[in-house]
């Protein structure tokens, strides 16, 4: 017997896309090291000049110290797809906070049980059929959380691949 709801993808969102969280943090660490005369890294690394290890490490404790990498430090949230008899709905859970910044430091709490109306799967229809349902319900969330940047990599790599009917069914 399935109990509901079944959890299908948790989505994260992100603060602000990777290309520009990448492009400040750069520019972030080049005004420093300016600012300390050291000469910044040129944007292609075959004709960078080699820094002293001073350099370098001042380099790595800016990077450190703006946030560090984009993929995990700059979520702000998760949506959380799942499936409800014959609906697909999505929870939100979000950093609460007026207003976001880039920081290590967060605490997730649940925001709404669906944050889309929910959507009506073709419980008839074909596995590709049902993922498309899903796809379009996962697009109206991402629509409700701009100008914040959600990630599907997850659900587009994945979810042509899994047997929706059959978890739908509950098999």
């Amino acid at each position: 017997m399935r109990t509901w709801p079944i959890y299908v993808f948790d989505l994260p969102i992100y603060r602000l896309a990777e290309d520009r969280y990448s492009a400040e943090r750069d520019a972030y660490i080049d005004k420093v090291m300016k600012a300390n005369s050291v000469t910044p890294l040129p944007e292609h690394p075959s004709t960078a000049q080699h820094l002293s290890p001073t350099d370098e490490a001042l380099r790595n404790h800016l990077w450190h110290a703006y946030g560090g990498a984009w993929q995990f430090n700059e979520i702000v949230g998760y949506l959380r797809v799942h499936i409800v008899g014959t609906q697909v709905r999505a929870e939100h859970w979000s950093v609460r906070r007026k207003r976001s910044v880039r920081t290590r430091k967060k605490t997730l709490e649940w925001v709404t049980h669906k944050l889309a109306p929910e959507s009506e799967l073709p419980m008839d229809g074909t596995n590709a059929e049902i993922f498309a349902a899903i796809a379009i319900h996962v697009e109206s969330c991402r629509k409700l959380l701009a100008p914040r940047v959600l990630d599907t990599t997850l659900m587009e790599n994945v979810g042509p691949h899994v047997n929706w009917r059959a978890l739908a069914d509950g098999a």
